[in-house]
């Protein structure tokens, strides 16, 4: 029996082709109402910041519960239950070492807590408006000084080539994931969505033949080692299917929910 969901969001529960437009598929609330019938839990997992996963939701935000920062914060029932904190000498050694490396320039860098997104630079993209409750400028990133849950690096490199290049540099004291072409995710050690599932699966007494998982970037695979009913989207990479028991139809066509009545609510 199915008794705990995890998701991503882009390109996996969220439907619509920008920051715009996207929404939850048509049928989210009724199938939420299912689930909390028989007792099952429903979690967002994302790699974006919790307010900002959390405004996806709308009315339902306080019904289900979250892992964020790809398993750097972990909130369950409304509150921040767990942050998986990159410890403070390895937030600045990583901030210089990503500053003398590479331009700033070409390469961005953003720094995540349970606030939100702090950045040292004045973004503009389609999606900066939406997000602007939850993003603060900081132009020197050592001063913020609140629990870091993640790092993004973003802009116009190829993310595999630059996680080669930082992982036998810092690959011991951080976990670094790609979760685009040009975007790269960095965690403390051995931290993601992954992580975030085994941690709530403790809490809750499940087993991974209970748990089920949708995804389709590279920081999602954690999600599919820790599931049974592991679900790679229609519309993921070839390489990412391959990690998954399943295949789920695309974002656009409802494949999260529509597994869920198969698999979960028959």
């Amino acid at each position: 029996m199915i008794r705990m969901i995890t998701s991503d969001m882009d390109g996996t529960l969220l439907k619509g082709d920008d920051w715009g437009t996207r929404r939850l598929p048509d049928d989210f609330g009724e199938v939420l109402s299912e689930l909390e019938k028989r007792g099952v839990r429903f979690l967002a997992a994302s790699g974006r910041t919790y307010p900002s996963v959390r405004m996806d939701f709308g009315e339902y935000a306080d019904r289900i519960d979250y892992i964020c920062d790809n398993g750097g914060c972990l909130v369950e029932n409304g509150k921040v239950v767990y942050i998986n904190e990159v410890p403070r000498e390895t937030v600045d050694k990583l901030i210089d070492l990503i500053h003398t490396r590479y331009p700033q320039e070409d390469v961005h860098l953003s720094i995540c807590t349970a606030r939100g997104t702090y950045k040292d630079f004045d973004e503009k993209w389609p999606g900066a408006e939406r997000e602007r409750h939850c993003t603060f400028l900081e132009p020197d990133l050592h001063k913020v000084n609140e629990p870091v849950t993640k790092f993004v690096m973003a802009g116009e490199f190829d993310s595999f080539a630059v996680k080669a290049e930082l992982d036998p540099i810092m690959g011991d004291e951080l976990n670094f994931i790609t979760s685009g072409d040009h975007f790269l995710d960095i965690m403390k050690k051995d931290v993601d969505k992954g992580s975030g599932i085994r941690f709530f699966r403790e809490r809750w007494g499940l087993t991974k033949e209970e748990c089920m998982s949708f995804g389709d970037e590279y920081n999602d695979l954690g999600q599919f080692s820790e599931s049974y009913y592991s679900f790679a989207m229609g519309n993921a990479r070839e390489e990412v299917k391959a990690y998954a028991r399943f295949i789920a139809d695309t974002n656009e066509h409802d494949g999260v929910t529509k597994a869920i009545w198969e698999y979960a609510l028959k």
